[in-house]
């Protein structure tokens, strides 16, 4: 029988102080992390002055890019074309169109009664006729002057030609010797006088022609200028007959039915549906960075319009200034007078800019602080900021690509130095 080994075994007493060494080392490494963090996190509390929960505040990055300054606002569809019609004169007011109604360029859509201004009509008008007679009797009368001196001057004209043959009769009776030199003398005399008399009555002839035409011309301006009166009247008149100006539908009335107006009260008005424009509610504060011809973008719903600003209105209401915008493209199918719509008005284009997020740091800190962030620790840092747009903020100074800063608000920091967000 073979014998086995277990008379050759040796029992083998533990090492003690193997059996504690393990857990004491785990034990020691474990207390040597604890001590480097609470050492690393005493010395970052030792330097922040304030501690603030880092869930309560917003952080963004400086990066580099494109910056677009732009102006976000409010604004409606307006037509670009709605005049406002008004009364020439005080009358009553009758309309002939209800509002809304559509109606064609030349429509008549209201009609202004002014007995005073027919009347007026009348008057001048038989004042026109009275004038129109008189001149016709007044040139009447003239030609009849006329008449007569001409008469008196073939009178004149016929004893010029009997005194003339009178002295040539005499001229061969005194050469024969049968009358005498006294005769001879009176025939020289007659003929003398049939000349004056001749030629005194062709310029009573001339004169009468002269004011003849000059009455003519005379009477002819004066009813040229009751004409005009009366002319003026009638245009007057017609304009009390309110016709439409473009085609298009009737706006709002301004007055009651069959009220009394004053001249220049505005009756209705007449809305251009082929073309419409944006009317924009600009801040006070903002009007001085605008100017006519700047881009505009116009969201209505999911529909977007490019257009541009085409007028600024020189006036401030509730602090508030109205801006035009004319849309490029011709949209106005699917636009409807007062649609509520917002606009972004590009007031500026940059390209590789620094930027940041645009946040409440940015009033808070008054444009000159913000808080840089490294390791959880919040470094107040002077800072210069740029024009700010609807998402970005523009950095002048005090930033590089790659920092992080606070945007939320700065109010909480209460002007430390360093704070650290836990």
């Amino acid at each position: 029988m073979i014998q086995g080994t277990e008379n050759q075994d040796i029992q083998i007493q533990p090492n003690k102080t193997r059996q504690w060494r393990r857990p004491v080392l785990a034990t020691l490494f474990m207390a040597g992390i604890c001590y480097i963090s609470y050492s690393l996190l005493a010395a970052s509390s030792a330097q922040a002055s304030l501690v603030l929960p880092k869930d309560q505040v917003q952080l963004a990055v400086v990066e580099r890019g494109s910056f677009t300054r732009d102006l976000s606002v409010q604004g409606r569809v307006v037509a670009a074309n709605a005049p406002t019609l008004f009364s020439q004169e005080a009358g009553q007011v009758q309309y002939l169109k209800q509002p809304g109604e559509a109606v064609q360029l030349g429509d008549l859509l209201a009609v202004v009664s002014s007995p005073a201004l027919d009347n007026e009509l009348q008057q001048q008008r038989a004042l026109l006729a009275s004038m129109e007679s008189e001149f016709e009797r007044s040139t009447l009368l003239a030609r009849e002057l006329q008449l007569d001196m001409e008469q008196v001057q073939n009178t004149a004209q016929v004893n010029l030609v009997a005194a003339k043959r009178e002295l040539a009769r005499a001229e061969q009776s005194i050469k024969m010797g049968v009358i005498r030199q006294l005769d001879y003398d009176v025939a020289k005399d007659k003929l003398l006088q049939a000349e004056l008399e001749f030629d005194h009555a062709k310029r009573k002839v001339a004169l009468a022609s002269d004011k003849l035409n000059f009455e003519k011309k005379s009477g002819q301006s004066a009813l040229a200028r009751q004409a005009l009166v009366v002319a003026e009247l009638d245009r007057k008149l017609a304009a009390l007959q309110i016709k439409a100006p473009v085609t298009g539908q009737v706006g709002n009335w301004l007055v009651e039915q069959q009220s009394h107006v004053l001249a220049g009260t505005g009756l209705l008005t007449v809305i251009d549906l082929s073309r419409y424009e944006a009317e924009l509610s600009v801040q006070e504060s903002y009007i001085r960075d605008l100017a006519v011809g700047m881009p505009v973008e116009v969201n209505l719903g999911n529909q977007q319009l490019k257009g541009e600003l085409s007028h600024i209105a020189p006036e401030v209401k509730d602090n508030l200034v109205t801006a035009r915008v004319r849309f490029s493209q011709n949209d106005s199918a699917s636009l409807r007078q007062n649609q509520r719509l917002s606009a972004r008005v590009i007031i500026e284009q940059k390209e590789n800019v620094l930027r940041i997020k645009r946040g409440d740091f940015v009033g808070s800190g008054a444009s000159r602080i913000a808080y840089q962030v490294t390791n959880n620790l919040a470094v107040k840092t002077p800072v210069v900021l740029g024009a700010s747009s609807v998402q970005y903020v523009e950095i002048l100074q005090g930033a590089k690509e790659g920092d992080q800063w606070v945007i939320s608000n700065l109010d909480e920091f209460k002007q430390q130095d360093k704070v650290q967000l836990n």
